[in-house]
């Protein structure tokens, strides 16, 4: 991109194709491009400012226009004192344009492909400053894939160098409630603002509804309006948090009129459907209502969604969070009197698993998790059959010599020659550095190397054999377990889920973040430099998290662990907290 003027010597022997200059009836010209007329043949400067009237744009953020034609629509917005930058696609076009109305301007454009453009450093200087994106209408029926395209790369370009706010809305309870916590600290670890809206709390509340009462019909209605209030608990605390992305995990108490209403307020929604689309098949009535769905099924499963209506959707598996699953040293009493054995299992119990386990009762077997009521397994079943913590997984994971993965199924005795839904384990028993045998679920052959990184069993007496192979050889299953976590560490991490979602998110409704505006959010470090780091506010700066968020949030939480005599600036911020307080007590409306 350069200067609109600077064009014409490298233009002018361009030919003209089926570009053509036309006198317009008014007096002034237009142009065709086989047989669309690219501006009004009668009064194209008032076409013009009816088109930069109705894109109701923000004076004071700069415009990148999509399509040139003659100019009209961009001198019009020059007039209005706005910085502009075009693109256009066809270089005769642009040959017209700077030879007439764009003759002397200093407007940034760029001609070509898409790519070409988006290369330059002028084009991603321009998209940093969050440009709101205009399209030329005649340009679009022209060259659509162009304007598609352009109007992706500018949203690519402008959001990949800012700070989002994302909000992740999760469950009551279930498998999907660790995983929202996993991804709120990933998005935060990229550097974004990431809320949580933890749904948890009511599980109380809504468990006592569901066995307190004994009628199904009331405890039906009972649940329903507890789930609608959720819903719009939900719905508030999304909308007071001013995301700009809200990612919605499987089970969350959330409406399928969530996204419509969020897309109202120019937010982006996803969907993370962390479940086995059959056997949950609420996705049917949700699916197509997100801007995008995720899942952990590729294959059929995206057929099926394509079937019942939504079009953004992609595979993201689940994955491990190395600040939860890491490698844990056991004491010498904890390893002999509570995690030590030879294998384990930590799951819940499903036909599967009952059947498969019941052949392993000779060996020192370990099983932690719930529902395990088969006599057989009950002298297996460690911590009183309850639900375990992150935590306390690492240390059974730290524990077991071999770490049995296997796939839950309701319908199979052994392991499900079906099964594609990679469960989270896989993933965390590698970045706790354990040495797992692995059922070879579909698709895991491409997260993982069977041989170097993960061995797989197809059956039981497979399974015995690998038992027997690696408990004689435990070296070889220690390098094994070291080049697992390798390869969680370094390709499936929630940093690299999230990353994935905000990729495909960004790519499809960018535009629409872009247009609702993104705020500029910096650290307590970029601020510090800013402000000057010899001035008082920057050295007082200078004493908290350097990657600590400039929010007047985050700056009281700082003050308020501090002892007195505080310093000027922190006496600022804190009487700026008492104002804040202050004026939001006298907005809250006065009950009669």
């Amino acid at each position: 991109m350069r200067p609109a003027r600077e064009w014409r010597e490298e233009l002018r022997s361009v030919p003209s194709g089926d570009v053509e200059r036309i006198e317009g009836r008014g007096g002034e010209p237009t142009i065709r491009v086989g047989d669309v007329f690219l501006h009004s043949r009668y009064r194209p400067r008032e076409e013009a400012a009816r088109l930069v009237d109705s894109a109701t744009l923000d004076p004071d953020r700069p415009v990148l226009v999509v399509g040139l034609g003659l100019g009209y629509h961009v001198r019009e917005l020059v007039g209005r004192d706005m910085a502009v930058a075009v693109v256009e696609p066809s270089p005769a076009v642009a040959k017209l344009a700077v030879e007439s109305i764009l003759s002397d301007s200093d407007v940034p454009l760029g001609i070509g492909s898409p790519d070409e453009i988006a290369a330059t450093e002028a084009f991603q200087r321009f998209a940093a400053r969050l440009p709101q994106v205009l399209v030329h209408p005649p340009t679009a029926r022209i060259a659509p894939s162009f304007a598609e395209a352009i109007a992706a790369l500018a949203s690519k370009t402008a959001l990949s160098q800012q700070r989002l706010t994302v909000a992740v809305v999760g469950p009551i309870y279930g498998g999907s409630l660790p995983i929202a916590g996993y991804l709120e600290r990933a998005f935060q670890r990229l550097g974004h603002s990431a809320i949580r809206v933890d749904n948890s709390i009511a599980w109380d509340v809504f468990n006592a509804v569901r066995t307190s009462v004994r009628n199904r019909h009331a405890m039906g209605q009972l649940s329903s309006l507890l789930t609608n209030t959720l819903s719009e608990w939900c719905y508030a605390r999304v909308i007071e948090s001013q995301c700009d992305v809200c990612i919605v995990l499987a089970q969350a108490p959330v409406g399928p009129s969530l996204p419509a209403r969020l897309a109202k307020e120019g937010i982006v929604s996803g969907f993370w459907f962390v479940e086995n689309w059959r056997h949950l098949t609420y996705w049917q009535d949700i699916a197509k209502h997100y801007d995008y769905f995720f899942h952990i099924q590729p294959g059929e499963f995206d057929q099926k969604l394509d079937e019942v209506g939504c079009s953004n959707h992609a595979a993201i598996m689940t994955a491990c969070d190395p600040e939860i699953h890491k490698p844990v040293v056991l004491t010498e009493e904890e390893r002999a009197t509570t995690y030590g054995c030879d294998i384990s299992f930590a799951g819940a119990a499903y036909v599967n698993r009952v059947e498969m386990f019941r052949a392993l009762t000779d060996y020192d077997f370990k099983i932690w998790g719930v529902d395990w009521h088969a006599p057989e397994l009950q002298p297996l079943v460690c911590g009183g059959g309850k639900r375990f913590s992150p935590e306390e997984f690492c240390k059974i994971v730290a524990g077991s010599k071999i770490n049995l993965n296997l796939h839950s199924s309701t319908t199979h005795f052994g392991v499900d020659p079906r099964c594609d839904a990679i469960n989270p384990r896989v993933f965390e028993i590698a970045a706790c550095g354990g040495f797992q045998l692995c059922d070879p679920c579909l698709g895991l052959e491409t997260l993982f190397d069977f041989d170097s990184e993960l061995p797989a069993y197809r059956d039981r007496a497979e399974l015995r054999t690998l038992i027997g192979h690696y408990l004689a050889a435990p070296d070889e299953g220690a390098r094994i377990a070291r080049n697992a976590r390798a390869r969680v560490l370094r390709d499936h991490t929630y940093e690299k889920r999230a990353q994935q979602m905000l990729d495909c998110l960004i790519g499809t409704h960018g535009g629409r973040i872009l247009r609702k505006g993104v705020r500029i959010q910096r650290t307590v470090a970029e601020m510090a430099v800013r402000v000057g780091v010899d001035s008082p506010l920057g050295q007082f700066l200078k004493t908290l998290p350097p990657d600590l968020l400039f929010t007047h949030e985050n700056i009281n939480e700082q003050i308020n662990v501090r002892k007195p005599p505080l310093t000027y600036p922190e006496k600022v911020f804190a009487y700026l907290q008492e104002v804040r307080n202050s004026a939001e007590m006298l907005m809250e409306p006065v009950e009669p």
